[in-house]
């Protein structure tokens, strides 16, 4: 899986919380420049909010944390739109909770984007009064890994192609534990990817 960068500086607004003194936030966008500059830091619970000016496809995003200053549970917000207008969006939604591990690595995550039900092909017509479970594949999709297995076990999940990527308008980060005694977080760089 190759994954390259869908973010252009310029078009991306970045807020944070809150910034520890000494610290910036004016390189967490570009990950070359992280060994130069001055990493953003901060004492949990703190946020960083991007919100792109044109909505990007992507499907996974990148952090890279000081080694022992880590965040070890994130909340992911995701708004997205159903365009590259940015048309019909529901503002902020809870996608799920990441976990870094306490290194100083460049760390990659897949998007959990929260079901938003404004997709007609996400909704399906009540027929009975009880919930059905479809479980049913192809056999090219099983083969070619298209599909996995949903997290409760109760069906599958098939995975999003490039075109089916729904478009990002903001991304929010919610750093709620910290490897550090006393909660101070350390970020050098955060990517947002596309396969």
């Amino acid at each position: 899986m190759s994954l390259r960068s869908v973010l252009d500086p310029k078009t991306v607004k970045v807020s944070v919380s809150s910034t520890a003194p000494g610290s910036s936030k004016k390189h967490l966008l570009n990950p070359s420049a992280s060994d130069e500059g001055i990493p953003w830091s901060s004492n949990i619970p703190s946020s960083l909010h991007l919100t792109f000016d044109t909505p990007v496809q992507a499907s996974h995003f990148a952090l890279t944390f000081q080694g022992g200053f880590v965040s070890t549970a994130v909340s992911v917000w995701v708004a997205r739109s159903e365009d590259a207008e940015g048309g019909v969006g529901l503002g902020l939604m809870m996608g799920g909770k990441i976990y870094p591990e306490d290194r100083n690595k460049r760390q990659v995550f897949e998007i959990p984007f929260p079901p938003t039900g404004l997709s007609p092909t996400d909704e399906v017509p009540p027929s009975t009064s009880e919930p059905t479970i479809t479980t049913e594949i192809t056999a090219a999709e099983a083969n070619s890994g298209a599909v996995k297995a949903h997290p409760d076990g109760q069906g599958i999940v098939k995975k999003h192609s490039h075109d089916e990527l729904p478009y990002l308008t903001e991304l929010k980060l919610e750093f709620e534990k910290s490897s550090d005694q006393y909660g101070r977080v350390t970020l050098y760089s955060i990517e947002v990817l596309k396969e």
